[in-house]
């Protein structure tokens, strides 16, 4: 099933529903035509987050950036889902790679928020349009020593296409990984290569990458044991990129880590898992304080790092919550070079209950696709944009 997150306006009390209800795990909770009874009901539906069926078609083009890399979560679960690879498979990666580089070039800040701050959904396609959006950054940053860019990206994409339903299952596990489990993990790098070879990719930097994105610098890694050069760059880039996200990601057996925390065990490890200089571009790329992180600052207040400076260590960040815990309202910008307004902390994800206005902070490149007006799954001849920025996929 593929279902919309319902939003504030779209339901409202009293009314006869338009559609069936479900939860995000797709049980239904309320059918169609039936009625929400109270403001304070549809308030807590709207927290625990609730959603509508959609099998509209995804015909209106993607425009700002975070449309882009929304539109590229929905592609990229079509394209997996299929039982066979279509005969063009290689050729829809490449393009879903493409679009995914043209958001991080219309707005890269937007773009780096929608990989924190965004969570929901199918985890293995999230997680894949994620590192590739990532290593896009990484790439930009390298300049002309960056290998080419599209084959990294559909690398990205497809990394883990040799497990992608024990990726779903392991996201959601709360107990270790079996014996089977650990040996399927263990050789999905190879299996992901093999089947992406029999679906007609003869690009050998994306085989590769694939292949060796899991190899380790000191030969700790798998399923080779590679060392050093052996690894090609495109799959380090891969490896590293894929790291950042799994750990920024909640998954049934851990809490998100704070994305300053991964960026300094990344800097604890170059040298070792990581190339020194890739470590480099990867931090110039994203940050101290990657965009979307969620922060403490001096004065008590929680905000969200919203742009870059000259200074690294002191970001734009947009106040959301006083220090009474009540919202700000618009959020408000502050300048945190000033002693008083200092980044204090950074806080997962999971730290902070409070919906994000992204649009509000970010502006028009922020934009999610609006909700079409006639009821979703009946099509009409219709100029306005469909809502899928909650999509469930």
């Amino acid at each position: 099933m593929i279902q919309r997150r319902i939003r504030h306006g779209d339901i409202s009390v009293g009314q006869p529903l338009q559609w069936n209800v479900y939860n995000d795990k797709g049980i239904l909770l309320l059918a169609e035509g039936g009625h929400i009874q109270t403001q304070a009901q549809l308030d807590r539906l709207l927290e625990l987050g609730i959603y509508i069926e959609s099998t509209q078609t995804w015909h209106q083009p993607p425009e700002s950036a975070m449309q882009q890399v929304l539109h590229a979560y929905y592609l990229l679960a079509v394209l997996l889902r299929q039982p066979q690879p279509p005969a063009d498979f290689a050729a829809q990666v490449l393009n879903i790679a493409r679009q995914i580089d043209s958001a991080w070039e219309q707005g890269a800040g937007v773009v780096m928020a929608t990989v924190v701050l965004r969570h929901g959904g199918r985890y293995a396609v999230r997680h894949a349009v994620n590192t590739a959006c990532v290593a896009a950054g990484v790439l930009r940053a390298m300049g002309p020593q960056a290998p080419e860019r599209l084959p990294v990206l559909a690398a990205a994409l497809t990394m883990n296409i040799g497990m992608l339903d024990l990726q779903d299952m392991l996201a959601r596990q709360t107990e270790a990984l079996t014996p089977s489990q650990q040996v399927r993990v263990s050789c999905h790098p190879l299996a992901g290569a093999e089947r992406l070879r029999n679906a007609g990719v003869d690009d050998e930097v994306w085989l590769r990458a694939v292949a060796e994105h899991h190899e380790a610098i000191d030969g700790s890694g798998y399923p080779h044991h590679l060392q050093g050069k052996q690894i090609s760059p495109a799959a380090q880039i891969v490896g590293l990129a894929d790291l950042f996200c799994a750990r920024v990601s909640e998954r049934g057996y851990r809490r998100a880590d704070s994305t300053k925390i991964v960026l300094r065990d990344v800097l604890i490890e170059r040298g070792r898992h990581f190339d020194v200089t890739l470590a480099a571009y990867f931090i110039k790329a994203l940050g101290v304080y990657p965009i979307g992180t969620l922060v403490r600052l001096a004065n008590g207040e929680i905000g969200v790092v919203s742009g870059r400076t000259e200074r690294v260590d002191a970001p734009w960040v947009h106040a959301l919550l006083a220090v009474d815990g009540s919202a700000h309202s618009p959020p408000l910008r502050r300048d945190t070079h000033q002693p008083g307004l200092a980044i204090q902390d950074a806080l997962s994800s999971m730290d902070v209950d409070i919906a994000i206005d992204m649009e509000a902070i970010w502006g028009g490149e922020a934009r999610d696709f609006r909700l079409a007006s006639q009821s979703l799954g009946r099509p009409e001849a219709t100029s306005s944009p469909i809502d899928y920025s909650n999509y469930s996929i």
